[in-house]
């Protein structure tokens, strides 16, 4: 870091002479398009690259390739040439690439590519990493309807420096070098946080699987008379959502907003709508029926508050005698993961029923048993979210610390 700001102050950018241009004075704009779907000559065996919001989601934002590829039929005038960017000015608006290759590209994005006469003045290496300061200024611009999309008129209108060749070069060799160290911590990082994950989920289903024999234990299934019962939620949607009153737990909320357990709502419904409502009450796990995905089914929370709360429909509740986080930490084990999968019922949208759920068997430890193991999960939990949490933290602090120097490095006087 101390090597980048030397290089800051010896390069210093805001003293060099930088020549100015409109942007459609630099490039030539040219918006991508659509071939025809139904024509379906133009989708076969084409090998021509053609660029969507895809491909920088899959790809990154330095293109050689793209996922789908157009036949040459289906191509309106010339090809958009090699070295040019690509910029989302409809819907998902700021976002850029740098395409090495002849292309084409949908309509969602604009091409900029530079005009012969400034061929020569330009690293094109540079204006990749400066169109990160025109995305920010894209996301500024914005028309103000149904679609959103960048105001051209005044996108055409933007300035774009043009400082020296060496000045160019110098830039691009510092940002290369601190991308690429950005991309390794991050990698390191997000491989730590991978590890730490399986860490922590191999020890949870060893603790909760008992094959030592150690413990005697008796597996019951959970609609078992002698174990507990599934409660459906009620009728409530988010506009039921009021800003004080009972508190409220709305499916939706289970795999995007609580953990484990909970003594506290982030809802509330009013006095009268709870009054009608199925309501859980304190050591109650609250379990999501639906999802998109296998795998947000089913997840689950204990309710630890004092105070009964209403739960949504696409929602049920379990009322029982066990150990409220020893049920909701076996409810995250492969071991009902495995079990819950063969009830997974629909397409788009995913669930199980709280008839299929009752069938799930667990392992009953004497409630002594359940309360130690519960006693270790909890340490266990907090040291490793405290790293999980942690991890993502710093990941997005590297991130604010490259583009805070990539954008003092292309901070120009005009």
């Amino acid at each position: 870091m101390n090597k980048i700001k030397q290089l800051m102050q010896e390069l210093c950018p805001e003293g060099v002479a930088v020549e100015w241009k409109a942007v459609n004075e630099v490039f030539d704009l040219r918006n991508g398009y659509t071939p025809s779907k139904a024509n379906l000559e133009y989708w076969i065996a084409g090998d021509i690259p053609w660029f969507r919001m895809e491909d920088l989601r899959t790809n990154g934002n330095v293109l050689n390739d793209a996922v789908q590829h157009v036949h040459k039929t289906g191509i309106k005038g010339k090809l958009f040439s090699a070295n040019s960017i690509i910029m989302a000015t409809t819907a998902t608006i700021g976002e850029h690439a740098l395409v090495t290759v002849d292309y084409m590209s949908n309509q969602r994005f604009t091409n900029f590519t530079v005009k012969d006469e400034f061929r020569e003045l330009l690293d094109m290496k540079f204006v990749y990493y400066y169109f990160f300061i025109l995305d920010e200024h894209a996301k500024q611009s914005v028309n103000t309807s149904s679609f959103p999309s960048v105001q051209m008129n005044e996108l055409k209108k933007w300035s774009f420096p043009i400082p020296p060749l060496a000045v160019q070069d110098e830039i691009v060799r510092i940002l290369d070098t601190f991308t690429e160290l950005t991309a390794e911590l991050t990698a390191e990082l997000t491989a730590e946080l991978t590890a730490r994950k399986k860490q922590y989920n191999y020890y949870r289903d060893q603790l909760l699987s008992f094959d030592d024999g150690a413990v005697e234990v008796e597996w019951k299934t959970l609609g078992d008379d002698s174990v507990g019962k599934f409660i459906r939620g009620s009728g409530l949607q988010k506009k039921d959502f009021t800003e004080t009153g009972v508190g409220c737990i709305h499916y939706g909320q289970i795999y995007t907003y609580y953990g484990t357990y909970v003594d506290k709502t982030k809802t509330f419904v009013s006095e009268e709508f709870a009054k009608k409502a199925r309501k859980a009450k304190h050591g109650d796990l609250v379990i999501a029926t639906t999802s998109e995905n296998d795998k947000d089914v089913c997840k689950a929370v204990a309710w630890l508050g004092d105070e009964e709360i209403a739960v949504s429909s696409d929602a049920c509740f379990y009322t029982h005698n066990l150990n409220p986080k020893y049920v909701a930490y076996f409810f995250q084990t492969e071991q009902f993961q495995k079990q819950k999968r063969p009830f997974i019922t629909g397409t788009k949208v995913r669930r199980v029923n709280a008839t299929d759920m009752a069938k799930i068997k667990i392992p009953i430890p004497p409630l002594a048993e359940q309360a130690r193991i519960v006693a270790i999960l909890d340490k266990f939990d907090t040291l490793t979210n405290s790293i999980i949490e942690g991890l993502p933290r710093e990941i997005a602090l590297r991130k604010q610390q490259y583009e805070y120097y990539r954008d003092k490095l292309l901070t120009f006087k005009k």
